[in-house]
Formats: C-alpha cells, sequence, structure tokens
C-alpha cells in the first residue's frame, strides 16, 4: 500500500474522532457551547449566548471567498441550522467563525440523534414552524418537495448578490451529487446542496489473495469465484459478508448497484410499474442471495452495515461485495485486527455489464417557512465551496467531499493514501445513485424486506421480487 505513514496517521486520527462522532444539542459558532442551564426538549439552547467566533486570524483566508457576492448584505441576522450527529459537522463546525465573519450571520446549531432529528425535522416543516433555516436532508427529499415543504434554491442561484457561478464551480461538484440534489432525476430545481457522498467500493484481504494466488475480481463471476476458494480453504474466515438486514438503507443499497450493473432500474415506468420483477432486478437478486448464502457467514440476513464492517474489522470475512468507501479508515485502522492487509478496489460488474456504483449523498437544504432562507442559502454556498471543502478535508479525518478538486487535491491524497483516493475518484465520476421517489422509504421497505426473506432462505428471490413489486405499485396506486 503505498504513503503508508501518513495513511496511518490520517486513520489513527479518523479512529479516535470516531466514524460517527458527532455534538449533541444546541451550539452556536465553531465551538461547543457553554449552556449551564441545560437544554429543552429537542436540543434548543436556553441561554442567550453569544457566538464563539475567535478574535484570532480565520483559519481559512477571507480572501479565498472574494466573489462577487455581497456576503455582508445579512449582518446582524442569525440562523438555525438542523443536523444529525455526523462527522460533516465535526469537520465543519472549526471553520464556522471564518463564515460568521466573512458574513456577520450568527451560526446556531441543533445536533440529534439522526432518528431524532428526522422527527423533528419533519415535524418543523410539516406544522410551518420554520425554526430550521438549514437542516440535513436525505431520502425523503422527494416526499418533502411534493408536499411543498422545500423552498427551491434556483431563484437564489439567479440573483447575482448571491452567486457567482465562476466562484463557486457547480461542475466541480461530482454529476451524482448534483444529480441527488435535483430530486434525483425528479425536479429540474435544487432542492439543496450536496455536503458529503460515500460510494460503494470492494474490500478484500490481501493476504488471502496472496495465499491462494488470486487476483482482485473485475467481474461478479470473479468474485463469487474468489469467495469460493477463500470459503473452502479456510476455517476462520467466509468467503464475503454483506449487508442482509432489511432497511431502504441497508440491503438494497447493494442490491439497487446490481441490478443497475445487470442493466435494469428501478420503475420501469413511474409510478404504475417498479420494475421490481423484471428478469433483471430477479437476476440481481439471486446472484446477492446466492452469494451470502453459499459463501457468507450464518445470519447474513439480519446484518447491518455494521455488522460487515464490525465482522470484516475480526479477520472472519475474506471480502465486502461492496459497500461505503468510508469503511476504509475502520478496517485499516488501529480498531481492525486485519489492518495490514486490507485492499481496496472498485466494485465487480458483470461481465457483459456495466460498472455503475450506488452513492449516498447527503444535502443540505432550506424550507418555504424559513425566516432566513436567503441567509441559508450564503451557508449552502459557502460550506459547499472548494476552499471550505479543501480546509475541511486537509484539517480533519473528513473523506467525503462531494468535489472532484479535493480528491484530486495532491495533499489530501498524499493524506488519506493514493490508493483510497483514486479508487473513490474514480467510483465517485461513474456513480449512479438511488432516484429517492416520494414514496421510497415505504415502499423501498417493504422491498428491503422481501430481500430480507430471500437471503433467510424463506421465500425464494424470484417470489421475494414479485411481492416486492405489487406492494411498490399498490402503495402508488393507493
Amino acid at each position: 500500500m503505498t504513503n503508508d505513514h501518513n495513511r496511518r496517521s490520517f486513520i489513527k486520527t479518523a479512529a479516535a474522532a470516531g466514524l460517527l462522532g458527532g455534538l449533541a444539542g444546541c451550539t452556536r459558532g465553531g465551538e461547543q457551547a457553554q449552556n449551564s442551564g441545560g437544554s429543552t426538549d429537542g436540543g434548543e439552547s436556553t441561554d442567550g449566548g453569544t457566538s464563539t467566533a475567535s478574535s484570532s486570524e480565520p483559519v481559512i483566508p477571507l480572501s479565498e471567498y472574494d466573489a462577487d457576492i455581497d456576503w455582508a448584505q445579512f449582518e446582524g441576522s442569525q440562523i438555525n441550522i438542523g443536523a444529525v450527529q455526523h462527522p460533516w459537522v465535526s469537520a465543519i463546525k472549526p471553520a464556522i467563525p471564518v463564515f460568521e465573519e466573512l458574513t456577520g450571520i450568527d451560526v446556531v446549531w441543533n445536533i440529534l440523534p439522526e432518528n431524532q432529528f428526522r422527527t423533528k425535522r419533519q415535524t418543523d416543516v410539516s406544522t410551518g414552524a420554520g425554526q430550521f433555516d438549514v437542516f440535513f436532508m436525505d431520502q425523503v427529499v422527494n416526499q418533502y418537495r411534493n408536499e411543498g415543504w422545500l423552498q427551491p434554491l434556483d431563484p437564489y442561484f439567479e440573483d447575482e448578490s448571491l452567486y457567482d457561478e465562476a466562484w463557486y464551480q457547480p461542475d466541480d461538484l461530482f454529476e451524482a451529487s448534483r444529480w441527488q440534489a435535483h430530486g434525483g432525476g425528479f425536479s429540474d430545481e435544487w432542492t439543496g446542496l450536496p455536503i458529503t457522498v460515500e460510494v460503494q467500493t470492494q474490500f478484500y484481504r490481501t493476504d488471502l489473495y496472496e495465499k491462494h494466488d488470486l487476483e482482485v475480481a473485475e467481474t461478479l463471476e470473479e468474485f463469487r469465484q474468489n469467495a469460493q476458494t477463500i470459503h473452502e480453504n479456510e476455517s476462520e474466515a467466509v468467503g464475503t459478508v454483506g449487508r442482509g438486514q432489511k432497511g431502504y438503507g441497508m440491503n438494497i443499497f447493494i442490491l439497487n448497484m446490481l441490478l443497475r450493473e445487470m442493466g435494469t432500474s428501478l420503475w420501469t415506468e413511474f409510478p404504475t410499474d417498479s420494475g421490481l420483477d423484471s428478469s433483471g432486478v430477479i437476476d440481481a437478486a439471486t446472484w446477492y442471495t446466492n452469494l451470502l448464502r453459499d459463501y457468507g457467514p450464518d445470519g447474513a440476513s439480519t446484518q447491518s452495515w455494521s455488522d460487515v464492517l464490525s465482522t470484516m474489522q475480526e479477520g472472519r470475512a475474506g471480502h465486502i461485495v461492496a459497500d461505503a468507501n468510508l469503511f476504509w479508515p475502520g478496517l485499516t485502522g488501529s480498531e481492525s485486527s486485519v489492518s495490514d492487509t486490507v485492499g481496496i478496489a472498485k466494485v465487480p460488474k458483470p461481465a457483459d455489464g456495466e460498472f455503475a456504483p450506488n452513492a449516498y449523498n447527503w444535502q443540505i437544504s432550506t424550507s418555504k417557512n424559513a425566516a432566513n432562507s436567503k441567509q441559508a442559502f450564503l451557508f449552502m454556498l459557502w460550506a459547499t465551496s472548494e476552499p471550505t471543502n479543501t480546509w475541511m478535508h486537509l484539517h480533519s479525518d473528513a473523506a467525503f467531499s462531494v468535489r472532484q478538486s479535493v480528491w484530486e487535491n495532491d495533499e489530501f491524497r498524499s493524506q488519506v493514501g493514493e490508493e483510497f483516493a483514486q479508487v473513490t475518484l474514480e467510483s465517485l465520476q461513474s456513480a449512479s445513485p438511488d432516484p429517492f421517489d416520494r414514496k421510497y422509504p415505504e415502499w423501498g421497505q417493504r422491498y428491503s424486506e422481501e430481500l430480507q426473506r430471500a437471503l433467510a432462505g424463506q421465500k425464494s428471490p424470484e417470489a421475494a421480487m414479485t411481492t416486492a413489486a405489487e406492494v411498490a405499485e399498490e402503495i402508488y396506486s393507493e
């Protein structure tokens, strides 16, 4: 592996911070607020604390934001940000004083565990309360857009006092990230701006590959053969491991990649024909089901992404067939028993199929009822700009940039390792993310339950996908 010393330093920092680290409660500026009065339900501050922006030099020179934008037009105002506990928050918070000095806008954070945040976010937008000027947005983007809760950003992009295209360089954002920020193809307008992206990659045990004289798989057929060789010849490790647990962010995150690689897609005709009972989807479900049932661990149908990660970390599997590139720090860090023997490669594809790794983006959005949506847009622009993105990725354990220039940055590549950076870059350039239609969380959950039944041997893949198709189409016919 290349640049081992620098990569190890990066991994050590990542492990110390925690892949899922975050700060709970309400804070201001770039630091944790000192809130002696505690917090009310939902995490709002109960004191009148002031911004913690430092009087020292900003960590990012303000000259980096020399754009044809009136950054100070809302000086003296305040924005409230609703966020989940996420590494992006930890990475950007030290730079928040830069935004506050640049704009004169005070930043207040409301950071909550993911499920609690989702409940509070929906209450905020559905009641018209408008508490959050900026908020994390995920698979429910088209549900929110369809309900009229989201504020499209296009009017702000068209406002010359708010936006400078030459400075912002929107084409530097990965195409897959821009696509998801347009409702995954369901909207012609910006529904928000992307802040993180994770793309599927293949992880494999280099020591077992050397032992059994295996080549890194480029095709699904080669991958299955490699998994079989390890499974049949190793007593302590199964051939492979992958997400089996139900959930629209769990097992179908993998299956959706496979069906696209096999030349099909979700929704042959939206919203009347889900395509889930097409031959391509059934073939994908059959391949994945057989792989895990033949060469996976006992109980593969109940494994979540964290189970997959720990199984590989503990040396109990030869591969992860396809999962988020963000597993790399956990697999090669001090928490892993196989840290020196894990390789990363692009996910395999059918011999006659298309390379199409899945990619997932968090974005930040604003609502039609937010009091400070223009201020929110300035924050989104600043937070997703090249200067801010580059600084975040050079000064923290962040490895989720939506900007191609960051993945091409020599200093960043040296920091995280050439192998990781190049595989991620090429995968992101070819990524094919899920289109989250307005009822995706509802029918996607049922679809995932049917896949889990197939993985558990309770149904054939064909019967499971036939039921999934019926359910998805019935949900839209109601």
